[in-house]
Protein backbone atom coordinates (compact mmCIF):
# COMPACT_ATOMS: atom_id res chain seq x y z
CA UNK A 1 0.00 0.00 0.00
CA UNK A 2 2.97 2.22 0.84
CA UNK A 3 4.40 1.55 -2.64
CA UNK A 4 1.16 2.39 -4.32
CA UNK A 5 1.37 5.73 -2.41
CA UNK A 6 4.98 6.53 -3.13
CA UNK A 7 4.47 5.83 -6.98
CA UNK A 8 1.07 7.93 -7.08
CA UNK A 9 3.28 10.63 -5.13
CA UNK A 10 6.25 10.35 -7.70
CA UNK A 11 3.13 10.28 -10.46
CA UNK A 12 1.57 13.45 -8.91
CA UNK A 13 4.91 15.24 -8.54
CA UNK A 14 5.60 13.98 -11.91
CA UNK A 15 2.72 15.83 -13.44
CA UNK A 16 2.85 19.20 -11.55
CA UNK A 17 6.50 19.38 -12.51
CA UNK A 18 5.30 18.75 -16.02
CA UNK A 19 2.71 21.36 -16.20
CA UNK A 20 5.16 24.00 -14.47
CA UNK A 21 7.34 23.44 -17.09
CA UNK A 22 4.92 23.54 -19.78
CA UNK A 23 2.92 26.82 -18.21
CA UNK A 24 6.61 28.20 -18.05
CA UNK A 25 7.17 27.45 -21.71
CA UNK A 26 3.87 28.76 -22.06
CA UNK A 27 4.85 32.31 -20.71
CA UNK A 28 8.41 32.64 -22.58
CA UNK A 29 6.82 31.95 -25.63
CA UNK A 30 3.51 34.60 -24.98
CA UNK A 31 6.86 37.07 -23.95
CA UNK A 32 8.69 35.80 -27.58
CA UNK A 33 5.32 36.64 -29.33
CA UNK A 34 4.82 40.29 -27.49
CA UNK A 35 8.48 41.40 -28.21
CA UNK A 36 8.05 40.30 -31.70
CA UNK A 37 5.10 42.14 -32.23
CA UNK A 38 6.21 44.79 -30.37
CA UNK A 39 9.14 45.39 -32.61
CA UNK A 40 7.51 44.73 -35.96
CA UNK A 41 5.35 47.65 -35.06
CA UNK A 42 8.12 50.01 -33.98
CA UNK A 43 10.81 49.33 -36.59
CA UNK A 44 8.02 48.29 -39.32
CA UNK A 45 9.76 45.55 -40.47
CA UNK A 46 8.05 42.53 -42.29
CA UNK A 47 9.60 38.91 -40.73
CA UNK A 48 8.08 36.12 -39.86
CA UNK A 49 6.85 35.37 -36.47
CA UNK A 50 9.08 32.87 -34.48
CA UNK A 51 8.14 29.69 -32.66
CA UNK A 52 10.31 28.32 -29.78
CA UNK A 53 7.58 25.25 -28.49
CA UNK A 54 6.12 23.33 -31.59
CA UNK A 55 2.48 22.41 -29.82
CA UNK A 56 -0.25 22.27 -31.72
CA UNK A 57 -1.81 25.64 -30.00
CA UNK A 58 1.28 27.87 -30.37
CA UNK A 59 2.16 26.70 -33.81
CA UNK A 60 -1.56 28.27 -34.19
CA UNK A 61 -1.23 31.19 -32.48
CA UNK A 62 1.85 31.46 -34.20
CA UNK A 63 0.05 31.37 -38.01
CA UNK A 64 -2.88 33.78 -36.92
CA UNK A 65 -0.27 36.51 -35.67
CA UNK A 66 1.53 36.01 -38.78
CA UNK A 67 -1.27 36.37 -40.28
CA UNK A 68 -1.80 39.98 -38.83
CA UNK A 69 1.55 40.93 -39.72
CA UNK A 70 1.30 40.06 -43.04
CA UNK A 71 -2.08 41.61 -43.76
CA UNK A 72 -0.31 45.10 -41.75
CA UNK A 73 2.48 44.89 -43.57
CA UNK A 74 0.22 44.54 -47.03
CA UNK A 75 -1.90 47.53 -45.96
CA UNK A 76 1.09 49.83 -45.34
CA UNK A 77 2.86 48.94 -48.26
CA UNK A 78 -1.00 49.87 -50.44
CA UNK A 79 -0.91 52.81 -47.81
CA UNK A 80 2.58 54.07 -49.11
CA UNK A 81 1.84 53.33 -52.65
CA UNK A 82 -1.29 55.78 -52.61
CA UNK A 83 0.25 58.31 -50.46
CA UNK A 84 3.03 58.93 -53.47
CA UNK A 85 0.67 58.34 -56.12
CA UNK A 86 -0.94 61.37 -54.42
CA UNK A 87 1.55 63.64 -53.84
CA UNK A 88 3.12 62.64 -57.62
CA UNK A 89 -0.44 63.79 -58.70
CA UNK A 90 -0.35 66.96 -56.62
CA UNK A 91 3.00 67.91 -57.65
CA UNK A 92 1.66 67.52 -61.37
CA UNK A 93 -1.06 69.88 -61.16
CA UNK A 94 0.51 72.46 -58.81
CA UNK A 95 3.32 72.59 -61.81
CA UNK A 96 0.83 72.25 -64.68
CA UNK A 97 -1.01 75.20 -62.90
CA UNK A 98 2.19 77.35 -62.68
CA UNK A 99 2.43 78.27 -66.28
CA UNK A 100 -0.79 79.19 -67.37
CA UNK A 101 -1.23 80.97 -64.28
CA UNK A 102 2.08 82.97 -64.46
CA UNK A 103 0.67 83.73 -68.07
CA UNK A 104 -2.51 84.96 -67.21
CA UNK A 105 -0.61 87.48 -64.49
CA UNK A 106 1.40 88.64 -67.52
CA UNK A 107 -1.47 89.32 -69.62
CA UNK A 108 -3.64 90.96 -66.83
CA UNK A 109 -0.57 93.25 -65.99
CA UNK A 110 -0.26 94.02 -69.66
CA UNK A 111 -3.96 95.29 -69.71
CA UNK A 112 -3.31 97.16 -66.36
CA UNK A 113 -1.42 99.99 -68.26
CA UNK A 114 -4.18 100.64 -70.80
CA UNK A 115 -5.17 104.36 -69.59
CA UNK A 116 -8.25 103.44 -71.10
CA UNK A 117 -9.92 101.38 -69.02
CA UNK A 118 -12.68 102.97 -66.68
CA UNK A 119 -12.54 103.19 -63.18
CA UNK A 120 -14.99 100.37 -62.78
CA UNK A 121 -13.15 97.74 -65.05
CA UNK A 122 -9.53 98.60 -63.12
CA UNK A 123 -11.12 97.66 -60.18
CA UNK A 124 -12.64 94.47 -61.39
CA UNK A 125 -9.01 93.61 -62.80
CA UNK A 126 -7.23 94.97 -60.14
CA UNK A 127 -8.96 92.24 -57.89
CA UNK A 128 -8.57 89.17 -60.93
CA UNK A 129 -4.84 89.98 -60.42
CA UNK A 130 -5.27 89.46 -56.77
CA UNK A 131 -6.88 86.37 -57.29
CA UNK A 132 -4.57 84.79 -59.88
CA UNK A 133 -1.28 86.10 -57.69
CA UNK A 134 -2.96 84.24 -54.60
CA UNK A 135 -3.60 81.23 -56.73
CA UNK A 136 -0.30 81.61 -58.12
CA UNK A 137 1.61 81.43 -54.57
CA UNK A 138 -0.64 78.55 -53.92
CA UNK A 139 0.52 76.31 -56.43
CA UNK A 140 4.08 76.85 -55.36
CA UNK A 141 3.44 75.77 -51.87
CA UNK A 142 1.99 72.57 -53.04
CA UNK A 143 4.91 71.97 -55.36
CA UNK A 144 7.06 73.25 -52.73
CA UNK A 145 5.38 70.55 -50.10
CA UNK A 146 5.27 67.69 -52.70
CA UNK A 147 8.87 67.80 -53.12
CA UNK A 148 9.38 68.00 -49.32
CA UNK A 149 7.20 64.89 -48.58
CA UNK A 150 7.73 62.89 -51.81
CA UNK A 151 10.96 61.89 -53.39
CA UNK A 152 11.34 65.01 -55.28
CA UNK A 153 13.76 66.96 -53.27
CA UNK A 154 17.24 67.01 -54.08
CA UNK A 155 20.36 64.72 -52.42
CA UNK A 156 20.76 65.92 -48.92
CA UNK A 157 24.78 67.64 -48.83
CA UNK A 158 26.85 69.22 -46.51
CA UNK A 159 25.55 72.79 -46.11
CA UNK A 160 26.32 76.18 -44.14
CA UNK A 161 22.89 77.12 -42.69
CA UNK A 162 25.02 80.90 -41.82
CA UNK A 163 26.25 81.05 -45.28
CA UNK A 164 22.46 80.07 -46.72
CA UNK A 165 20.67 82.19 -43.92
CA UNK A 166 23.20 85.48 -44.77
CA UNK A 167 22.17 84.97 -48.52
CA UNK A 168 18.47 85.11 -48.08
CA UNK A 169 19.06 87.74 -45.78
CA UNK A 170 20.72 89.80 -48.41
CA UNK A 171 18.03 89.02 -50.86
CA UNK A 172 15.17 90.09 -48.48
CA UNK A 173 17.10 93.47 -48.08
CA UNK A 174 14.58 95.74 -50.64
CA UNK A 175 11.34 95.37 -49.26
CA UNK A 176 12.66 95.51 -45.64
CA UNK A 177 14.74 98.75 -46.69
CA UNK A 178 11.13 99.88 -48.48
CA UNK A 179 8.86 98.90 -45.67
CA UNK A 180 10.74 100.64 -42.78
CA UNK A 181 11.48 97.43 -40.90
CA UNK A 182 13.97 97.89 -38.51
CA UNK A 183 16.38 94.69 -38.87
CA UNK A 184 18.48 93.40 -36.15
CA UNK A 185 20.26 89.98 -36.29
CA UNK A 186 22.41 88.20 -33.91
CA UNK A 187 24.28 85.19 -36.24
CA UNK A 188 27.16 83.20 -34.56
CA UNK A 189 30.59 82.80 -36.56
CA UNK A 190 30.29 79.12 -36.48
CA UNK A 191 29.23 77.83 -40.70
CA UNK A 192 26.57 75.59 -38.21
CA UNK A 193 26.74 72.44 -41.07
CA UNK A 194 23.74 69.72 -41.78
CA UNK A 195 23.21 67.45 -43.76
CA UNK A 196 20.21 68.25 -46.02
CA UNK A 197 19.20 69.81 -49.63
CA UNK A 198 19.81 72.91 -50.29
CA UNK A 199 16.54 73.43 -51.97
CA UNK A 200 14.61 72.28 -48.66
CA UNK A 201 16.94 74.73 -46.22
CA UNK A 202 16.47 77.57 -49.01
CA UNK A 203 12.58 77.14 -48.91
CA UNK A 204 12.45 76.83 -44.93
CA UNK A 205 14.44 80.53 -45.23
CA UNK A 206 12.39 82.19 -47.56
CA UNK A 207 9.03 80.82 -46.10
CA UNK A 208 10.28 82.54 -42.65
CA UNK A 209 11.18 85.68 -44.44
CA UNK A 210 7.62 85.32 -46.26
CA UNK A 211 5.77 84.94 -43.26
CA UNK A 212 8.04 87.86 -41.32
CA UNK A 213 7.05 90.54 -44.57
CA UNK A 214 3.36 89.55 -44.12
CA UNK A 215 2.86 89.90 -40.43
CA UNK A 216 5.95 92.50 -39.49
CA UNK A 217 4.82 96.45 -38.61
CA UNK A 218 8.09 97.55 -37.20
CA UNK A 219 10.49 95.13 -36.63
CA UNK A 220 12.11 91.95 -37.53
CA UNK A 221 14.94 89.98 -35.50
CA UNK A 222 16.93 86.68 -36.60
CA UNK A 223 19.61 84.86 -34.71
CA UNK A 224 21.94 82.19 -35.35
CA UNK A 225 23.60 80.45 -32.12
CA UNK A 226 25.47 77.41 -31.95
CA UNK A 227 24.87 74.95 -28.77
CA UNK A 228 28.08 73.12 -26.94
CA UNK A 229 26.21 69.72 -28.19
CA UNK A 230 26.80 70.63 -31.73
CA UNK A 231 23.52 71.33 -32.44
CA UNK A 232 22.47 75.23 -33.39
CA UNK A 233 18.99 77.02 -32.76
CA UNK A 234 17.42 79.69 -35.48
CA UNK A 235 14.95 82.21 -34.15
CA UNK A 236 12.99 84.13 -35.79
CA UNK A 237 10.55 87.11 -34.43
CA UNK A 238 8.00 89.89 -35.82
CA UNK A 239 6.15 92.51 -33.67
CA UNK A 240 2.96 91.18 -35.39
CA UNK A 241 -0.17 91.10 -33.97
CA UNK A 242 -0.61 89.01 -30.49
CA UNK A 243 -1.25 85.63 -30.92
CA UNK A 244 -3.59 83.94 -28.67
CA UNK A 245 -2.60 80.58 -27.45
CA UNK A 246 -4.86 78.73 -29.02
CA UNK A 247 -3.61 80.44 -32.54
CA UNK A 248 -0.22 79.13 -31.57
CA UNK A 249 -0.98 75.94 -31.35
CA UNK A 250 -2.44 75.97 -34.87
CA UNK A 251 0.47 78.22 -36.56
CA UNK A 252 1.97 74.88 -37.86
CA UNK A 253 -1.17 73.26 -39.76
CA UNK A 254 -2.29 73.72 -43.32
CA UNK A 255 -4.24 76.73 -44.18
CA UNK A 256 -4.10 78.32 -41.23
CA UNK A 257 -4.68 81.66 -41.43
CA UNK A 258 -4.92 84.89 -39.26
CA UNK A 259 -7.64 85.29 -37.36
CA UNK A 260 -8.14 88.83 -39.34
CA UNK A 261 -8.15 86.82 -42.53
CA UNK A 262 -7.03 89.64 -44.35
CA UNK A 263 -3.55 88.89 -45.00
CA UNK A 264 -2.68 87.51 -47.81
CA UNK A 265 -0.84 83.87 -48.74
CA UNK A 266 -2.14 80.53 -49.17
CA UNK A 267 -1.84 78.99 -45.15
CA UNK A 268 0.89 76.44 -45.60
CA UNK A 269 4.22 78.19 -45.78
CA UNK A 270 4.94 77.39 -41.95
CA UNK A 271 3.59 74.08 -42.77
CA UNK A 272 5.85 73.82 -45.42
CA UNK A 273 8.36 75.25 -42.85
CA UNK A 274 7.36 72.24 -40.37
CA UNK A 275 7.90 69.81 -42.91
CA UNK A 276 10.78 70.60 -43.63
CA UNK A 277 12.48 71.07 -39.86
CA UNK A 278 10.70 67.26 -38.85
CA UNK A 279 12.45 65.62 -42.62
CA UNK A 280 15.65 66.55 -41.16
CA UNK A 281 15.23 65.65 -37.55
CA UNK A 282 15.06 68.90 -36.17
CA UNK A 283 12.25 70.57 -33.57
CA UNK A 284 10.54 73.90 -34.18
CA UNK A 285 8.07 76.14 -31.72
CA UNK A 286 5.88 79.12 -31.89
CA UNK A 287 5.74 81.64 -28.85
CA UNK A 288 5.34 85.07 -28.08
CA UNK A 289 8.24 86.36 -26.54
CA UNK A 290 9.28 88.63 -23.68
CA UNK A 291 9.17 91.61 -26.27
CA UNK A 292 5.79 90.56 -26.76
CA UNK A 293 6.75 89.52 -30.51
CA UNK A 294 5.46 86.36 -32.59
CA UNK A 295 8.69 84.37 -32.17
CA UNK A 296 9.75 81.09 -34.12
CA UNK A 297 12.29 78.77 -32.48
CA UNK A 298 13.93 75.93 -34.64
CA UNK A 299 16.76 73.71 -33.32
CA UNK A 300 18.59 71.65 -35.10
CA UNK A 301 20.82 68.51 -33.89
CA UNK A 302 23.92 66.82 -34.20
CA UNK A 303 22.75 63.73 -35.19
CA UNK A 304 19.99 64.58 -37.64
CA UNK A 305 20.58 62.87 -40.90
CA UNK A 306 24.18 62.81 -40.46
Amino acid sequence: MNKILILLCIILVGAVAALAVRLVQRRRQLALFTRQLREIREQKQDRLIRVEHFDDETVALAKELQGFVDEEQRLIKEAEKDRQAVKTMVAGISHDFRTPLTAAGGYMQMIAQDQGLSERSRSYLDKAIAKTTYLKELSDEFFALSLVEGKGSDAAEKLSLKRLLEETTLAQYEWIRAAGIEFSADVTEESCELMASEVDILRLLENLYSNARKYAKSRIFVALTKAENGGFTLVFSNDGDMLAEADLESIFQPFYRSASGDTPGSGLGLYVVKRIVEKYGGSIAARVNEAKDFEIKIGFFPSAKE
